[in-house]
């Protein structure tokens, strides 16, 4: 299987069995006390995207991610509130990740409480990928969306890392407050509701979503550690990976998705770190009908689209950003990808926005 000139692998193809995926609906429980904070009357605002507000009753309940885009492009362009999925997000902590939020928070420490987000978020959230870069005193905490289907995504990374926000200063305590902050979103008019939420330094335009902190925070003590029951929690959360059984292919294209913007992505660095050999990798990948590099491209294409959709970075930005040494390996692969250059696909898109239909 290979992609074609004008387009990648089709949705049925090994390689994109992201789609499809979910989220549980924790995060998003708190979208009903936003809209009444705003002024608007949940009901009618969620009547308009097919949800009744009894759905936001349980928290465990599933809702596809594509669903739960949606949902947040709708109450956005509802409210004209660009900062709609801020908002949501800054009403959450640890608790609505569910089971994986109980195990962070009863870590020994704050460097295994991140480990256990990044080994076990997708029970919570099969559709994004959180990662932990350190590079030399600097920690940074991201988050990538891996459906390639999902709008919002700019209301994703702001929702994602307003509660990667709160997490840190759950496990880490009051004192802590990133460095900075990375969110790959065009510059708002007016950024006082960013910094007002995370009381630092905001990096928009960035090419990917992250916190960035002093490493040292790694071995703080989480103040809430429970060892007996950190150990209990994470054989609970074993048992249900076990039973979910993620697919080898799925599990190659998280990685790649959380490593991608470290710009160390090759498949043997991927080999690396899901612990087997080069050529297992590739012999493992080929069986399922695709190959790394396709699997790469396709996380490229997907995070290009954010990129061209959501900011206002230049090209070679993007291309910096997606690992590419050279701008034009990227807008050949682009062109190769969608049939047309990053520049037309952008202005297409931004054409197709300003004629969308009010809700």
């Amino acid at each position: 299987m290979k992609p074609t000139r004008s387009k990648l692998p089709s949705p049925s193809s090994a390689g994109r069995q992201t789609l499809g995926a979910t989220v549980r609906i924790g995060p998003l429980t708190h979208i009903p006390p936003v809209l009444r904070e705003l002024g608007f009357a949940p009901e009618a605002v969620l009547a308009g995207a097919g949800f009744d507000p009894a759905y936001f009753d349980d928290p465990d309940l599933p809702i596809p991610y594509v669903a739960a885009s949606k949902l947040l492009a709708h109450c956005v362009a509802s409210t004209r509130c660009e900062h709609f999925g801020l908002l949501v997000g800054a009403r959450g902590d640890p608790s609505i990740l569910g089971l994986v939020g109980f195990l962070l928070m009863s870590a020994p420490d704050v460097g295994t409480a991140l480990q256990d987000l990044l080994n076990y978020l997708d029970l919570h959230d099969s559709g994004g990928v959180a990662s932990l870069e350190t590079r030399g005193g600097t920690s940074l905490l991201g988050f990538a969306v891996v459906e390639p289907d999902a709008q919002a995504i700019d209301q994703i990374c702001d929702l994602s890392m307003a509660v990667g926000h709160n997490i840190m200063r759950t496990v880490c305590g009051p004192k802590w407050t990133p460095a900075e902050v990375l969110l790959p979103r065009k510059r708002p008019a007016d950024s006082t509701p960013w910094t007002r939420v995370f009381r630092a330094p905001i990096r928009f335009e960035a090419g990917r979503s992250a916190l960035a902190f002093p490493s040292r925070w790694l071995a703080h003590p989480v103040p809430a550690a429970n060892p007996p029951l950190h150990r209990h929690l994470e054989r609970e959360a074993a048992g249900v990976r076990s039973k979910l059984r993620p697919g080898f292919v799925g599990e190659v294209r998280r990685t790649v998705s959380g490593t991608i913007a470290s710009g160390s992505c090759t498949s043997a660095d991927i080999a690396q770190l899901l612990g087997m050999h080069q050529r297992t990798l590739n012999r493992r990948l080929l069986a399922d009908g695709t190959t790394f590099k396709e699997i790469r491209d396709e996380v490229r294409y997907t995070m290009s689209r954010q990129l061209l959709g959501n900011t206002s970075m230049n090209l070679t930005e993007i291309a910096e950003a997606l690992g590419y040494a050279e701008a034009s390996a990227f807008l050949r692969a682009f062109a190769r990808w969608s049939g047309q250059t990053p520049q037309r696909w952008r202005d297409a898109r931004a054409l197709a926005r300003r004629h969308e239909p009010p809700p």
